[in-house]
């Protein structure tokens, strides 16, 4: 059968038109692997890199700083109770000078001269620092936690290799935002895989990857039989989201804790800020012990004792 100049005619622009939809499902096969890359090199960020400076730093200096804050917070609680108690010691006065003679001089003896309810100043003293102390317990307790993760990462095996390169893999297929059509089941394969990764359990890893591998035999990516609207749409898509990690990849690397990497490299700042740590330390340290002598002269010098609820005591008993 001789082909008219029709048939051939059709025949290029259906070449062409294949030619077109190779090279642009070829570009979108970069473009997820670009992406995947990417997406990787901030969860590594997140859970490797920046775990481990964050580490390294709570090891030089955690326990220093959240001290420090101890007792500056000490401090402040001290200064304050004291400043409540002076305040009501001249309301006292001021209301005794109203009073005889006889009844001031009665008022002086030891048997009456507890009126301040100390009680009532600690309870006032809780609640007004009751955010800086959650705080404290907060920053202490991410402390502890962090150094008692690292001893025990010590003695355990460091498959870093291993885990990274599962992970790239399951990033590369299971990924949400690098399928083009991504199903439930796919996406809740990929997020077993994150905590996994995040955990740091090979096996747990490896099995993700398994099932992710299964699912993906039996549904491949097929983007054969997407138009040509739909596969530029996509591309675009991929594009804007490679745009949008490469910004947080940015925000990590030129924030907390990752900028700390260079002076906690270098040894001399590292020792220089710790001793400043160290007389700060001593320095807050001396500074509450002054208050607290102050705090109990106060108390000795105006008998200052709890005021018992009585009623409250016979209920009890």
């Amino acid at each position: 059968m001789v082909k008219t100049r029709r048939d051939k005619v059709d025949i290029n622009k259906k070449t062409n038109k294949n030619g077109g939809l190779n090279i642009l499902n070829q570009n979108i096969i970069y473009l997820q692997n670009s992406l995947a890359s990417k997406i990787f090199e901030v969860e590594h960020l997140l859970n490797f890199t920046c775990k481990e400076i964050e580490t390294d730093y709570s090891i030089k200096f955690g326990v220093y700083e959240y001290k420090i804050d101890e007792y500056e917070l000490k401090i402040r609680k001290t200064r304050r109770t004291i400043d409540l108690i002076k305040k009501e010691i001249a309301k006292q006065e001021r209301e005794s000078s109203n009073m005889t003679e006889d009844q001031r001089k009665i008022n002086k003896t030891k048997v009456n001269k507890p009126k301040i309810d100390m009680r009532a100043i600690e309870r006032h003293i809780d609640n007004e620092f009751s955010e800086e102390d959650l705080e404290l317990k907060e920053k202490i307790a991410r402390v502890t936690i962090i150094l008692d993760n690292y001893k025990k990462e010590q003695n355990a095996p460091k498959p870093y290799v291993d885990i990274n390169h599962y992970y790239k893999e399951c990033i590369k297929k299971a990924h949400p935002d690098v399928l083009f059509e991504p199903t439930q089941h796919i996406e809740d394969l990929f997020f077993n895989a994150k905590e996994a990764y995040e955990d740091k359990e090979v096996e747990s890893l490896k099995s993700a990857l398994y099932l992710i591998d299964a699912y993906k035999k039996k549904h491949p990516q097929d983007l054969s039989s997407k138009d040509l609207q739909e596969l530029e749409k996509y591309k675009d898509i991929l594009k804007i989201r490679i745009g949008l990690v490469e910004k947080e990849i940015d925000d990590i690397t030129n924030s907390k804790p990752y900028t700390l990497q260079d002076f906690l490299n270098n040894q001399k700042k590292v020792n220089f800020y710790k001793e400043e740590l160290v007389k700060t330390l001593l320095d807050n340290e001396k500074e509450y012990v002054d208050y607290k002598e102050e705090l109990n002269a106060l108390k000795r010098e105006n008998n200052l004792t709890y005021k018992l609820d009585l009623r409250k005591d016979k209920q009890k008993s």
